[in-house]
């Protein structure tokens, strides 16, 4: 990776980039491996970049890194950010793929399955009766945990 690249990724970290910037990096990724593109946004996620997820959108492609990225994402997520990841993974993976992602990430001190009930309804349509039905279970585990 280039020192230009590198400085705009340590640019992202404390503003938006540029949609010229954020071309430059799109750019470079798409022309190294997936699994170096991966590690990257990875990194950029440590680095609380701005633009990981709008460019993790566009780069990464294969479900395993997809899942790998969102499993690492979701958890260093704030409530709000969530919100994000679940727009990332969705319709990358499916709604049933990253609900069950979220009940295994699951635990008392992230308590991220109360976080996705939140903003999962506003990113379902109406006729998904599926996704409607997952996301009752996932309601019913939050109200079971709260008893």
């Amino acid at each position: 990776m280039n020192d230009h690249i590198k400085q705009l990724i340590q640019t992202s970290t404390y503003r938006g980039l540029s949609s010229h910037e954020e071309k430059v990096i799109l750019e470079y990724l798409k022309s190294i491996p997936e699994v170096a593109t991966y590690e990257i946004t990875k990194s950029m996620v440590e680095q609380k970049s701005l633009v990981t997820i709008v460019i993790a959108k566009k780069v990464l492609y294969t479900k395993d890194y997809v899942t790998r990225l969102f499993k690492y994402g979701v958890l260093k997520a704030n409530a709000q950010s969530i919100k994000l990841w679940l727009e990332f993974a969705i319709p990358k993976l499916g709604f049933k793929s990253v609900v069950k992602l979220i009940e295994d990430l699951n635990d008392d001190s992230n308590r991220l399955i109360e976080k996705a009930v939140y903003w999962l309804p506003m990113l379902i349509s109406e006729n998904e009766k599926r996704s409607w039905n997952l996301l009752e279970k996932l309601r019913e585990k939050v109200n079971c945990s709260q008893i």
